[in-house]
């Protein structure tokens, strides 16, 4: 079975035990075996926010700690609709890069 196959068959566990345990009844899960990427978008893991003490990226997904690294990809947010996030990661590299082009202009990058 392969590592991806493996993550979905862990993954309706999962969610069937949760729901389980929160009281939902006639759980039914399914694989409707799409292609890898068609269905699921990673995010997380760099969060955006206000401080470092609580996030890695600033509001311009500029590292609090390297101010010279932008995260503009679904690492920056914490959650997504159901699908096709694409247009907010193209958002926010423009918005990104807008600001990181005016620190350099300013010398700060």
């Amino acid at each position: 079975m392969a590592y991806d196959e493996k993550m979905v068959k862990d993954y309706l566990e999962q969610f069937t035990e949760m729901f389980t345990a929160a009281g939902f009844t006639n759980i039914r899960t399914r694989d409707d075996k799409r292609n890898p990427g068609l269905d699921i978008h990673e995010m997380g893991g760099a969060r955006m926010g206000k401080g470092p003490k609580t996030s890695l990226l600033n509001k311009w997904n500029q590292l609090h700690a390297c101010k010279n690294v932008f995260v503009t990809d679904g690492a920056c947010m914490t959650s997504t609709s159901t699908q096709n996030p694409s247009l907010t990661y193209m958002a926010l590299t423009a918005r990104a890069a807008d600001f990181a082009m005016g620190e350099m202009k300013k010398g700060n990058l």
